[in-house]
């Protein structure tokens, strides 16, 4: 028995992205970042320039997931398509919402390739009081808080899901009931990915509003050109023809630009609603909770790329019966047209054929004058006294007999050709 070539890269893959054992005290700074212009590798050296600054290892050419401690400091960097995430744990004392952490080197954030999109910043504190689900005080201000308590009780989360600070982080809350092992990890790395997830997921709002606008002035123009098919003059059809195409093409080209970018926008949606159920959050009396605030904030824009889609999807159909409407139009015509060439040709072809019946005749004088000229120069020819006057004689008298004789070939030959016609 042999091992497949791909056995080993599928082991690995199974843990490619392990959670980290986290605890409180602990301060995470997480940032997502779109490739943009950037090329993959320029970007794994620059972060692998950060990490040993920081103190920790080279991030190899084949990685597209590191994650590594260095002391208090750890850091954790991984790829995506279009994106990559960079994450910063602190486990120092020194635990405040101050958008810097002890260890990284000064100006790191240029350091960092690429334009960011999203970040959140979250610190983890212990329980310190018998009421876990009371709104700490002196942390979101007068924005409106949501919460919950999530894995089943094990933790309390607070955010208002607001950009602030420096670099725009969202804050995020969390209280460590009763979290053990891998949980902490786990329901960071899920906070950390439904804050990325969802931002990368609203790319498609922009487009979509872009697209319901050209889609409405698509829609304008197919209605005016589908009145005036029932009202179409002869000889105009190849314009409208080629408006519908033009209208086709276009939105064919909207399609082609938007297609994969709604694609993703559903794709990462599907991520942030299966990393909330993962959760497992419990209602906070008097606070919204996180599945509720991305259903109210976030699903109208779901519906907005998803309607831009489905009116993509109907403009086409709707050039396509109008062009099926055209095109029939113009085949019915074109039928009309080649009816009327077949009836001017049969009419030709009776009017050749009843001036060929009229000359049969003179054909058959012609024929019997030649054949009697020819009969009689023979016998001219080859007789001569009274045996010539005699055969001169029964050819006088035969004549009615070659007159008929011609006239009943000439029908026969005739007759083919009209049988064939």
């Amino acid at each position: 028995m042999e091992f497949h070539s791909q056995r080993q890269m599928i082991a690995d893959e199974v843990h490619a992205r392990p959670f980290q054992q986290l605890s409180a005290p602990l301060k995470v700074m997480h940032f997502a970042v779109m490739i943009t212009e950037h090329e993959p590798g320029s970007i794994r050296e620059a972060i692998s320039e950060l990490f040993q600054i920081c103190g920790a290892g080279e991030i190899t050419a084949d990685q597209s997931f590191s994650f590594q401690s260095a002391g208090e400091l750890a850091l954790r960097w991984e790829a995506h398509t279009e994106f990559y995430t960079l994450t910063i744990y602190y486990e120092g004392a020194e635990q405040n919402w101050s958008q810097t952490i002890p260890g990284l080197p000064t100006r790191w954030s240029d350091m960092i390739p690429g334009e960011m999109i999203t970040g959140v910043q979250l610190l983890v504190r212990t329980a310190d009081g018998e009421n876990h689900s009371r709104v700490p005080e002196g942390v979101f201000g007068d924005t409106q808080v949501i919460g919950s308590n999530v894995m089943r009780g094990a933790a309390t989360v607070w955010t208002d899901f607001k950009a602030q600070g420096e670099f725009g982080l969202d804050r995020i809350l969390v209280q460590d009931n009763h979290l053990h092992g891998y949980q902490c990890g786990r329901l960071l790395q899920r906070l950390c990915e439904i804050d990325t997830y969802r931002a990368v997921a609203l790319l498609g709002l922009e487009p979509a509003r872009k697209v319901m606008r050209q889609i409405s002035s698509l829609d304008r123009e197919l209605a005016e050109i589908t009145t005036q098919l029932s009202q179409l003059e002869k000889g105009k059809e190849s314009d409208t023809l080629d408006a519908l195409m033009n209208l086709a093409a276009r939105g064919e080209e909207i399609s082609a630009e938007t297609a994969n970018r709604f694609s993703a926008s559903d794709a990462y949606y599907a991520v942030v609603r299966m990393r909330i159920s993962e959760l497992e959050e419990s209602r906070v009396e008097g606070l919204q909770t996180i599945e509720q605030f991305i259903d109210r904030r976030v699903d109208p824009a779901m519906r907005t790329w998803r309607a831009a889609a489905a009116r993509l999807d109907r403009l086409s159909e709707r050039v396509a019966r109008a062009s099926n409407l055209l095109r029939s139009n113009i085949e019915l015509s074109t039928e009309q047209k080649i009816h009327g060439l077949l009836s001017s040709m049969n009419k030709r072809t009776r009017r050749q054929l009843t001036l060929q019946a009229k000359l049969e005749t003179f054909s058959i004088i012609v024929v019997t004058y030649y054949l009697f000229d020819l009969v009689e120069r023979t016998i001219r020819h080859m007789t001569s006294g009274k045996p010539e006057e005699i055969a001169i004689n029964w050819l006088s008298y035969s004549l009615p007999a070659i007159v008929l004789l011609v006239w009943w070939y000439v029908r026969r030959v005739t007759k083919e050709f009209k049988s064939d016609d």
